[in-house]
């Protein structure tokens, strides 16, 4: 096969637009009853072997320290937390069981907040400037989403990252997802064979 067969191979999962075409694997989250629905490139870690990872791949110190900051907060949360990492496409798949809440879109519009406020704070710190791609809310009456995607960017060193962030409600459940990957993804499609 040659290099671009190999890539686009291994890219196929993101860029699905039909649930119905989707492989991937389902996994179980025994604390809380949940089902997942991933890509089968994702493996997952505990806290101990996701830090070891993250030890070997990062070269940047700076980058080491953003990225162990963000995963104390995730750890800091009430409720269970797993994690998952593709390393073929170096994308980090973070999901937080947190106390039941329904999410109103001012509740949406107050998570936006927090969300702004908690960048404002590392960008102040570090060399990354984030500009939001896209806020929604979204409530059907049974499931209450908010989803938010962010472009990560380190001018200096020319790099690039994309932050999506779910916030979902639903059975009584509420979720914190965040997909941390390096170019922004329809990830819809596999939050939909999500069973809360």
């Amino acid at each position: 096969m040659s290099c671009f067969e190999v890539a686009k191979e291994i890219t196929d999962w993101t860029q699905l637009e039909d649930i119905e075409a989707i492989e991937g694997n389902t996994h179980y989250l025994d604390k809380d009853g949940i089902k997942l629905f991933l890509p089968k490139t994702f493996t997952k870690y505990s806290s101990v072997e996701y830090l070891a990872l993250i030890d070997s791949l990062v070269v940047d110190n700076k980058q080491l320290e953003i990225e162990r900051a963000r995963f104390r907060n995730i750890r800091k949360m009430q409720g269970n937390h797993y994690i998952f990492f593709d390393k073929t496409m170096s994308a980090t798949y973070t999901i937080n069981s947190v106390p039941y809440t329904p999410i109103s879109r001012q509740d949406a519009k107050y998570i936006l907040g927090i969300v702004r406020q908690s960048q404002e704070e590392v960008a102040s710190n570090t060399d990354l400037n984030f500009t939001k791609i896209t806020a929604k809310h979204n409530d059907n009456g049974k499931t209450q989403i908010f989803k938010a995607i962010f472009k990560l960017e380190n001018q200096k060193l020319q790099q690039q990252a994309f932050q999506h962030a779910y916030f979902i409600s639903s059975n009584k459940k509420t979720v914190l997802i965040n997909l941390m990957a390096p170019f922004e993804i329809n990830f819809d499609p596999f939050l939909e064979k999500m069973i809360l």
